[in-house]
């Protein structure tokens, strides 16, 4: 919706104001890490339990691959 676009494009402002990184790969992560920190998230399951369906290495992968860029 078009609420969601512009409330998604301050958010994104408000971010490079503050000097947040640009997703994982302003961190030094990579396309090939992706694997890697999906394997190391899976133990974290007092958070992953929570969530509102059961969460799969893919999804995980899936999760880490959008995080690498936000804008």
């Amino acid at each position: 919706s078009e609420a969601g676009e512009v409330l998604a494009g301050r958010v994104i402002e408000m971010m490079r104001a503050a000097g947040i990184p640009n997703g994982l790969s302003d961190l030094g992560f990579g396309d090939s890490d992706i694997d890697a920190l999906a394997l190391g998230a899976e133990p974290q399951w007092r958070v992953i339990r929570n969530a509102p369906k059961d969460v799969t290495r893919d999804d995980l992968r899936s999760l880490f691959s959008a995080a690498m860029r936000y804008w």
